[in-house]
């Protein structure tokens, strides 16, 4: 699927829109340029999902974890993963058990 929004605000929206759709376990894998909103999307999310903490991009820490909302959010951001065998270091798998809602920013290098 591809949404082209105009601005943080409505790419916030689409967020939190698509966050009422999602199910215990879901995965959210997307990419794009860098500043193309891919943080602003989680936040969309996290709001959608009720989360009450402020949401960033996790690049230094890979993942963020959320627990406030009415599933647990897990924002990953990719960028400095150089494969997919890097997924079982960060304990991917891990979190995919728990249940949550996993959104990946920078997916395209090593989910695809």
């Amino acid at each position: 699927m591809q949404i082209q929004t105009h601005s943080p605000e409505e790419t916030e929206a689409v967020g939190r829109k698509l966050a009422a759709q999602l199910q215990p376990g879901d995965v959210l894998a997307y990419y794009g340029d860098l500043g193309a909103g891919k943080t602003a999307f989680t936040r969309g999310l996290a709001s959608g999902l009720g989360v009450i903490e402020t949401v960033t991009s996790p690049t230094y820490t890979i993942v963020d974890e959320y627990l406030s909302g009415r599933l647990t959010l897990f924002h990953f951001d990719m960028y400095r993963l150089g494969s997919a065998d890097e997924l079982f270091d960060i304990g991917w798998e891990d979190y995919l058990a728990r249940g949550g809602i996993c959104a990946v920013e920078w997916s395209e290098g090593v989910l695809f």
